[in-house]
């Protein structure tokens, strides 16, 4: 990873949908250029996912905490799968993970959690509901 890739991070931090033509104008590159680095930039997992943020108005947010049957790993890679959480946490202390959900209601917020109770690796779940983000 040289300069250029950093300067290509930095821009697709602040804007995930800036185009490769945007970014090739910002760095002076060709398009076919910034494509090829951040083909290699997924490639190499330096780049892992690109991703949507919404304002904290458009949402509502929970943190659920959560109890593994048995094997941690297991737990959090079966929520991961499942799409329901924005961000997942493998943690240490009463639980052994921590995940971020978002919903457009409580109703919404309330099915997320059922389903990941509904989860077979799960054994518990201590809900906090997030009324504020700073």
């Amino acid at each position: 990873m040289d300069q250029i890739d950093t300067n290509i991070l930095k821009i697709l931090k602040l804007n995930s949908r800036s185009s490769n033509v945007e970014l090739a104008r910002a760095i002076n590159l060709t398009e076919g250029a910034v494509r090829n680095r951040i083909d290699r930039l997924v490639k190499t997992g330096i780049i892992t996912k690109f991703t949507i943020e919404t304002s904290s108005s458009a949402a509502l947010s929970a943190i659920v905490m959560i109890r593994a049957k048995a094997e941690t790993k297991l737990m959090m890679s079966e929520i991961s799968k499942s799409g329901l959480a924005k961000e997942s946490y493998e943690i240490s202390g009463d639980f052994d993970g921590c995940v971020i959900i978002e919903g457009g209601s409580m109703e919404e917020l309330d099915e997320k959690v059922d389903k990941i109770r509904k989860i077979s690796s799960v054994a518990e779940t201590k809900t906090f509901i997030s009324f504020k983000r700073w």
